[in-house]
């Protein structure tokens, strides 16, 4: 008996007509429709699975195109892996059914101004792989990140050059300038002759001086005499010039907003 009210009570609830219409909640399902449902307090709730990839059909025995689930866990690796949400078969793998542009990806990277750590995203604080929950560490692992993640701390984020190697630290926040970093100028000079010549030396008038035992000092008129250097044949002379530099290094900082790094491995 209690059968038979159900096959009735599923009888009053779906109207087939003549081009085998279903219509749920409605008498006139629409012609161009096989199945309308019409109600304006319920939902449909989708038969709710737990994948493991997206290129696997488990718990599925084989992928089936059209076929739409519910999925409940995040699992899988990258680029394979799954979140919680509506996938579709296409009959090789599943796919996600999402009008969030922004969803991330295992490996992605966001700057943030929070400070913990939050829904599958970790700081680049250089902390230990081995420290982070199983399926973020077998992520990280994944993507190259085996001992440690990167430390972003007093950082700025560059791209990779062909000769470097995913995260890499380098740089340096001053600049210290050696021979090497400057111009290649030579600055020369000499005199008017190489030759054999002699320099004058004149002595003014006027000089102090100690007499009387060095006990008084007095004021002694010299005159002014002029004196001429003996020959010293062919030389040169040497100009120094003192640049007067500390070697002080360049703060090699941009004008720049702090912030927080994270990358996403997942739950």
């Amino acid at each position: 008996m209690k059968n038979t009210s159900i096959i009735i009570s599923l009888f009053c609830l779906l109207t087939i007509n003549a081009n085998a219409q279903v219509g749920l909640g409605t008498q006139l399902p629409n012609t161009a429709s096989i199945l309308e449902i019409n109600t304006t307090n319920k939902g449909i709730l989708f038969n709710k699975l737990q994948l493991t990839s997206t290129n696997s059909p488990s718990p599925l025995s084989n992928h089936q195109e059209g076929l739409w689930v519910y999925n409940t866990e995040s699992a899988g690796t990258t680029p394979n892996e799954v979140y919680p949400g509506l996938y579709y078969n296409d009959g090789t793998k599943w796919i996600l059914l999402s009008t969030d542009i922004s969803h991330p990806r295992i490996g992605d990277i966001k700057a943030n101004v929070t400070a913990t750590e939050h829904n599958g995203w970790y700081l680049l604080n250089g902390r230990a792989v081995s420290t982070l929950p199983t399926n973020a560490r077998l992520n990280a692992i994944n993507i190259g990140l085996i001992t440690n993640l990167p430390d972003s701390t007093d950082r700025i984020l560059k791209g990779i050059a062909a000769t470097e190697v995913f995260a890499i630290t380098g740089g340096n926040s001053n600049i210290v300038l050696t021979q090497a970093n400057l111009p290649n100028i030579t600055y020369s000079g000499g005199v008017n002759s190489v030759l054999d010549h002699t320099h004058n030396f004149t002595s003014y008038a006027n000089s102090t001086w100690n007499h009387n035992n060095g006990s008084a000092l007095a004021l002694r008129n010299l005159a002014t005499e002029t004196r001429t250097t003996n020959p010293a044949g062919a030389h040169s002379h040497t100009v120094s010039i003192p640049t007067g530099g500390t070697a002080t290094p360049i703060v090699n900082y941009p004008r720049n907003l702090t912030t927080q790094y994270f990358i996403y491995l997942g739950n």
